[in-house]
């Protein structure tokens, strides 16, 4: 019985394997996949012909001459699927379609002020409608939404318990959203700096280890272990946003002195720029003395932080969120202020910019569903 169960299970990854092979190749043939990943060119033929009649495969031509015989080339089905992801902030709305590579397919962010009302939800439901329209998608596509929040969700993803910075708590307008009213098949509830960590750890560039950093109008993160994001017991891991940096400090939204949040949130950028994060870098760049200054003293507490995490872990720390995507410039500055805390030499890199330079979270809540369904093949 084990044995069989063995075989089937051997069969299942090859199935999966295959199909990322794909995925990481684009187009190859079926020698080139057998030589990668170690199998026998009738077991990958076997099963490139499998996923070709559910349609998750197809062939590309044939293999330029070299010579012999010409091989057929052949490409994941992209479009076969879709996933949605829904990032809700107290101000906006950002969708994001992403394809079975998890690439964006289309991003939009919208002003959209949360209400915990019933006409918040009916219009929400109508936007995702107008979203999919417009982006030509067949609803019986989509494999699943992702909802990402600031606050904490059940550990079965299917309710929020609470989030202090839309004010809500488990009676939320948003645990009656219905998989429907999403125009999906199922619907999930992730905090936004895990989902945010999901996009980074479902691209092919992420450490297999390190912390995360959500820099967005609030400040959360996640560790990961071995691509793994850890659970945490209580579902709180991450709140990155409540450590303690400066005793008796700024006041952080939840009503508590000196978290690290109150200096270190997006808002305390973007609300130097009229709201948007691209023109205050652009103020910076341009020489902005007053600006400079802010950012001068954001990047010192954020130091403070990555110095922090760092010295816990021993791991590397990969910014991300609003603020993290325009960092990539500014590491070297960065690196500097942690290196003027570090006891430690350190042998190699260990502060990154994010991968994703759109809106991670909705980004991360949709690859839930787009990993799941290679899991399952």
């Amino acid at each position: 019985m084990s044995s069989r169960l063995s075989s089937i299970e051997v069969k299942r990854r090859n199935r999966i394997n295959v199909f990322n092979g794909l995925l990481s190749a684009s187009t190859a043939t079926k020698p080139e996949l057998a030589g990668r990943l170690g199998l026998s060119i009738p077991t990958v033929g076997m099963i490139c012909d499998e996923l070709m009649r559910e349609g998750l495969v197809r062939e590309a031509g044939m293999q330029a001459s070299e010579g012999g015989r010409r091989a057929m080339r052949y490409e994941p089905c992209l479009d076969r699927f879709r996933s949605l992801g829904i990032d809700i902030t107290r101000r906006h709305v950002y969708m994001a379609l992403i394809d079975l590579r998890g690439e964006v397919i289309a991003g939009e962010r919208q002003r959209f002020p949360f209400e915990d009302t019933e006409d918040y939800r009916k219009e929400l439901s109508g936007r995702v409608e107008a979203f999919l329209e417009k982006n030509h998608t067949d609803p019986g596509t989509i494999l699943g939404c992702g909802v990402s929040v600031a606050g904490i969700v059940s550990p079965q993803q299917d309710r929020v318990l609470y989030s202090h910075v839309l004010n809500v708590g488990e009676e939320t307008i948003l645990n009656h959203l219905t998989a429907q009213q999403l125009h999906a098949p199922q619907i999930r509830f992730f905090n936004d700096a895990t989902a945010a960590c999901m996009a980074e750890c479902y691209s092919h560039h992420a450490p297999d280890s390190f912390v995360f950093v959500s820099l967005s109008n609030s400040v959360g993160g996640a560790t990961v272990i071995n691509n793994r994001i850890l659970p945490g017991k209580s579902g709180r891991e991450g709140e990155l946003g409540h450590m303690l940096i400066v005793p008796g400090g700024r006041r952080c939204y939840c009503g508590k002195c000196g978290h690290y949040d109150p200096y270190g949130n997006a808002l305390l950028l973007t609300e130097r720029a009229d709201g948007s994060m691209q023109a205050f870098f652009e103020k910076v760049r341009a020489g902005d003395s007053e600006l400079t200054q802010v950012f001068e003293e954001y990047l010192h507490y954020l130091a403070i932080m990555i110095y922090n995490l760092h010295i816990a872990t021993d791991l590397p720390v990969v910014l991300g969120g609003y603020v993290g995507s325009y960092l990539k410039p500014y590491l070297p500055r960065i690196r500097e202020l942690v290196g003027e805390q570090n006891i430690f030499e350190e042998e190699e890199e260990f502060i990154f910019s994010c991968e994703y330079n759109v809106e991670a979270s909705a980004v991360g809540a949709a690859s839930y569903f787009t990993k799941t369904f290679i899991e399952s093949l």
